[in-house]
């Protein structure tokens, strides 16, 4: 028994060494492949960078055979350059007034509804004057009285009859009761609330039968005839912008574009944003622009006659700096520039060009520098 024992542990020894060296030899094929398939890639990489290069030599080379690139070329020629700087504005209204009631009373009539255009001094509001009229009544009916015995107690005077203290005492009672049923009258004045601007009625805060106590908002009247685009505008300009500056104003959301000018330049940069106010009016006689709409404001802040521009795109750029490239003798020659500040698409050339030089903007991108080209 013990014979088979040992027998069948070394069988069993030896199935077990056969199984770990097939293990080894299939971790170590599989690395083997792994190493392959990383140098197959890095292979493929190699390729496509040889493949791209030899693609551009091509294509250079082809810029230099009889008839070259086609491209299309400008002349260079003075024409004024412009550059605005844009920034938000929001629409406010030059005439936008609450009023209030000075005393106060029941609501017993609106005479005008909200929406409704009104002139200056329609009356909006009526209050209840019933008892402040007859308090007037009293009041005027013992001015005259006192008038009476004013009067009578002045020819007493002149004639020398009565007493001093009686003249002076009837005439501080009329003067006083004068005083005071004009105080009065013009309080019933004002229970008929009045427009005290043309304009829109645009609300009314309160109704019919409501008690309208002092200091109570009544309603609002908005002029949007005559409104004002503000704008705050970054300290670096403050010396650039100018009372009377030609400005562009475009809704986007109403498709209005206007141009008009600067009314008011603040003189105090704020604090906190670094920024000065600068205001716009705007005549608005259709009405069709409202207070509080948002408007893109196009502030100019440099110009220059007979400058030099170029279309934006054909400007390159290197290590070196910017770049055109000039057409020559029917060859591209690259040329390095000292570039201004760009509008819609255009930029200042500042240096590096001479007017009358043909510049190409487009096909730049399928020369070299010295490239044989075929101007169309």
């Amino acid at each position: 028994f013990s014979r088979k024992l040992m027998k069948t542990l070394k069988l069993l020894s030896v199935l077990a060494l056969a199984i770990l060296v097939g293990c080894g030899e299939e971790v170590n094929e599989l690395s083997q492949k792994k190493e392959t398939l990383k140098e197959l890639k890095q292979q493929i990489g190699d390729l496509k960078s040889q493949i791209s290069s030899l693609e551009k030599e091509i294509a250079l080379s082809d810029t230099l055979v009889e008839g070259g690139v086609v491209v299309h070329t400008q002349v260079v020629e003075a024409t004024n350059f412009t550059h605005y700087i844009s920034q938000p504005g929001i629409v406010s209204s030059k005439e936008n007034i609450l009023i209030s009631v000075e005393i106060g009373g029941m609501v017993v009539k609106r005479l005008v509804e909200e929406g409704h255009w009104v002139n200056k001094g329609d009356a909006i509001i009526q209050l209840d004057e019933s008892v402040l009229s007859n308090q007037v009544e009293d009041v005027r009916q013992s001015t005259e009285l006192a008038k009476t015995t004013y009067e009578r107690q002045n020819n007493l005077w002149k004639q020398a009859i009565g007493s001093e203290i009686q003249y002076l005492q009837a005439k501080n009672q009329y003067m006083s009761l004068q005083k005071k049923l004009a105080a009065m009258e013009a309080q019933l004045d004002k229970l008929e609330l009045v427009a005290p601007i043309s304009g829109r009625l645009d609300e009314i805060y309160i109704n019919v039968g409501e008690f309208a106590a002092p200091a109570m908002s009544a309603f609002r009247i908005v002029n949007s005839k005559k409104l004002q685009v503000e704008v705050d505008v970054a300290e670096r300009y403050s010396a650039i912008i100018k009372k009377g500056d030609l400005v562009n104003l475009l809704f986007d959301a109403l498709g209005i574009n206007r141009q008009e000018k600067v009314s008011f330049v603040g003189q105090v940069i704020n604090p906190q944003n670094r920024t000065f106010k600068v205001k716009i009016n705007l005549n608005n006689s259709s009405g069709d622009i409202k207070p509080n709409a948002v408007a893109s404001v196009k502030l100019q802040d440099f110009s220059q006659e007979g400058a030099m521009v170029l279309p934006s795109v054909c400007i390159k750029k290197d290590m070196r700096g910017s770049f055109v490239f000039v057409a020559d003798n029917n060859k591209a020659i690259k040329k390095y520039v000292e570039t201004g500040l760009s509008q819609d698409d255009m930029t200042h050339i500042t240096s590096g060009l001479g007017f009358g030089q043909e510049v190409i903007v487009i096909g730049y991108d399928g020369v070299a520098n010295g490239s044989k080209i075929d101007i169309k």
